[in-house]
């Protein structure tokens, strides 16, 4: 091939990587899956071998293998390397590229992956840099013959260049995450999380009271009343008792007072006699462990009354039945109710009330409890992530601040429902204000953004919900202004022009690229 032929086949290589690494970028909102591409892509280009992708972690002071090809799930995880470790980390610490032509006469070559079996194998290693900030390395294994390396190489340190944006969004996310967990851990001892169940989330202080009486309560064979407004997790607080104490490998039963026909009410709990035949009762199913009543002020003083027996003899008579039957279950109640003004209306049966009130826990409304509405927020968008198979890795600012200055009728309930709602509505990563329902975007208040609600002329509407995503797209790319273009699938020149049009100052946004 001549020189001038050879020149175009490298410059024809160049423009199929560039388009291809771009066009992936563009598609994928997934990060490993636009990893696991580009890996594809270097592939097939340069017939690689294996290829690795690492990404540098500053506290750590490590780099860590994220995507790879022609690695086993063994050989990955074995591939981390600290700063000036091998070749890898002396591409990452000196930021300049290394090409070595055979591995097995190189000494700095540490084959840290055990993936290669002496082979004769080129290696190649590129630095993925952000701002002059290290962000990762590119490496890729080629067989001595048949590539020209230095045009790998070339190949290699174009694609780094067009990842170093993406890839560092990945990077910083997973530090973030990582920080925040070791941060949230922190945050648990303090507050003496050693009484907190796995089951609840929480960390505020009126929840650290009811995490208390959960522990103190789950051994003892005395009735709980839990008391709590619609939404605030009654039932899971008594799943917590009973899991967390003696009976946790015992039948659990609950049962929804108010949903069960008052003729048939008492035969449903005590069981009845039919046709010659036991047909046992929601006492008898949790014989042995723990019987939860939700809503107890539900049922018919008539049934309270014989609860009052069970409590102080521990026997049931099932309907039809003259003999009494001996139980052993653990009784939990819930209501939303005020037990109190029950009482004085006759109600609720006074006796009922005392055997029952003799240690209660009381569930904080949400809006008592806002320090624990991100918490809570980004459990229940893990959780829905894995249920709806998405991706979405943060909540944005203006968003959060709605949640927290919503009152929460609803509860917890009310926002898992809400995230739900968020995470199927968002078409990216992040959940957005907008995707928030309704009743959480009409507020108006002063720390959540501005208030759409409130403006009556469509043109200023507009532009500030497109200063909105502008604004939420530049600090997801830190400041990198090429990048939130791509994000919004508009171009630099006209994302440019909103800047000057919606006074938007590119220069506030550095600050998240040096985070």
């Amino acid at each position: 091939m001549s020189d001038a032929n050879a020149d175009d086949h490298t410059f024809s290589k160049e423009l199929v990587t560039i388009y291809k690494i771009s066009q992936a970028i563009v598609r994928h909102k997934n990060v490993n899956a636009l990893l696991n591409e580009v890996l594809d892509i270097l592939d097939q280009l340069m017939d690689a071998k294996r290829a690795t992708l690492t990404l540098y972690y500053t506290a750590e002071n490590a780099l860590v293998i994220e995507a790879s090809k022609g690695l086993s799930a063994k050989e990955h995880g074995r591939g981390r390397y600290t700063l000036g470790e091998g070749i890898t980390g002396e591409v990452a610490q000196t930021q300049k590229s290394v090409i070595i032509e055979d591995v097995t006469h190189e000494s700095r070559f540490l084959d840290r992956t055990k993936a290669r079996n002496n082979e004769d194998l080129a290696f190649i290693c590129v630095p993925i840099v952000n701002d002059q900030k290290l962000v990762g390395t590119i490496s890729i294994d080629l067989s001595n013959e048949g590539h020209c390396l230095k045009t790998a190489c070339h190949l290699l340190e174009i694609s780094a260049n067009l990842l170093a944006d993406a890839v560092e969004q990945i990077r910083s996310q997973n530090e973030e995450k990582a920080s925040l967990k070791a941060e949230n851990n922190r945050l648990m001892k303090e507050l003496g999380n050693k009484y907190k169940p796995t089951n609840i989330i929480g960390n505020s202080g009126n929840m650290q009271k009811v995490y208390e009486l959960i522990a103190l309560s789950c051994d003892s064979p005395a009735p709980i009343l839990i008391r709590g407004e619609s939404g605030t997790g009654k039932e899971t607080v008594a799943k917590a008792i009973h899991y967390s104490g003696v009976r946790q490998n015992t039948p659990f039963v609950v049962v929804e007072a108010s949903t069960i026909p008052e003729a048939l009410i008492e035969g449903a709990f005590f069981g009845k006699l039919k046709k010659d035949e036991i047909k046992k009762g929601y006492f008898d199913q949790a014989h042995g462990g723990t019987l939860y009543i939700d809503e107890i002020t539900a049922l018919p003083l008539a049934l309270q009354s014989k609860l009052v027996r069970f409590l102080q003899d521990r026997t049931v008579q099932r309907v039809g039945c003259e003999e009494m039957v001996s139980l052993n279950v653990r009784l939990l109640v819930g209501s939303a109710k005020k037990l109190e003004d029950l009482l004085e209306e006759d109600e609720f049966s006074e006796e009922l009330y005392y055997k029952l009130n003799v240690m209660p826990i009381v569930i904080p409304p949400l809006r008592d409890r806002k320090s624990d509405i991100t918490l809570m927020a980004d459990y229940f968008l893990e959780e829905f992530n894995r249920s709806y198979h998405k991706n979405i890795t943060r909540i944005s600012t203006p968003a959060i601040n709605m949640m927290m200055g919503y009152h929460y009728p609803g509860n917890v309930r009310e926002l898992k429902n809400c995230i739900e709602r968020s995470v199927l509505n968002s078409s990216d990563d992040v959940i957005h204000g907008y995707n928030l329902p309704p009743t959480l975007q009409t507020q108006g208040h002063s720390n959540s953004g501005p208030d759409l609600s409130q403006i009556s002329d469509l043109v200023t509407a507009v532009n500030t919900y497109e200063r909105e995503l502008i604004v939420e797209a530049l600090k997801r790319h830190r400041g990198n202004a090429a990048a939130a273009a791509r994000a919004l699938n508009t171009t630099p020149r006209v994302l440019n022009y909103k800047f000057n049009k919606l006074k938007i100052n590119l220069k506030d946004f550095k600050k998240y690229g040096s985070r």
